[in-house]
């Protein structure tokens, strides 16, 4: 379905029938397919929700719309939109930035996190803050050749073809200017006092990593996990960065686990 949101058609599914909503952001251009096989299982219990952010899938905006803040006003649009007043909130890589920032904004509209494969844009104090590279400048002479040197790096696992082909295919459906913005958006917001945040993110976190992702510091998880009082952290070994689509039964029997009724 496509929701009227803030002049924008922006792409949504909602599935299962739970008494509990589990709601899923996607990470940098990915679309609902980041998530598609582990809210399947989840289905079975959750209501499930998932949507194409500004930018990416099937939602096309212009770049200049492509925010930070824009990011977390959707969020919450598609919440009002789909009559959601509490729910567990997901985010995948880059999406973890929304999660924690709309979780911060209006912690009473959720019952849990959950961050995948990213910390949110948190860092431990005195962390070094290394310069980052837009997807422009990354290796290949075009952009779908930047976008398989992207899926590659992140899928370090053997036998992962599949997956790669994958991920090119639901990048590939974002634009390289929606790309680039989506990329620096993540990067707009001004860094908080997580050591004075965190603490007061008084709801069940559960943080999941694989254990061979490049792109994630495992430092910044842990400080995420140390910080926040209810959490958990969860290291897949032998696991990049796309466990959602490379083990969904797992990353939904974490998920089942922790946010057990």
């Amino acid at each position: 379905m496509f929701l009227e949101i803030g002049g924008n058609r922006v792409f949504a599914l909602t599935f299962g029938s739970g008494f509990r909503t589990f709601v899923a952001h996607s990470g940098w251009v990915g679309n609902y397919e980041d998530w598609i096989a582990t809210l399947s299982l989840l289905s079975e219990g959750w209501r499930v929700i998932v949507y194409d952010h500004r930018g990416s899938g099937e939602t096309r905006v212009s770049p200049d719309q492509i925010t930070a803040d824009a990011l977390i006003d959707d969020l919450f649009a598609v919440l009002d939109k789909l009559n959601v007043e509490r729910c567990t909130l997901a985010g995948f890589s880059a999406g973890c930035v929304t999660t924690l920032r709309a979780a911060l904004r209006h912690p009473e509209r959720f019952d849990g996190l959950m961050f995948l494969n990213g910390a949110g844009g948190v860092k431990p104090p005195n962390a070094e803050i290394k310069p980052f590279t837009p997807p422009s400048q990354w290796p290949g002479k075009t952009h779908l050749e930047r976008l398989e040197w992207f899926a590659t790096n992140c899928t370090p696992e053997p036998n992962m073809l599949h997956v790669r082909q994958w991920a090119v295919s639901l990048l590939s459906r974002a634009t390289p200017e929606a790309a680039e913005a989506s990329f620096l958006a993540a990067r707009q917001l001004p860094p908080l006092d997580w050591a004075t945040e965190l603490p007061n993110v008084k709801l069940p976190t559960l943080i999941v990593h694989g254990e061979l992702d490049p792109l994630v510091d495992i430092r910044d998880l842990e400080y995420l996990d140390a910080q926040i009082p209810d959490s958990k952290l969860v290291v897949f070994e032998g696991t990049g960065h796309l466990p959602a689509m490379t083990r969904p039964d797992d990353v939904a029997a974490e998920i089942n686990s922790f946010f057990a009724p």
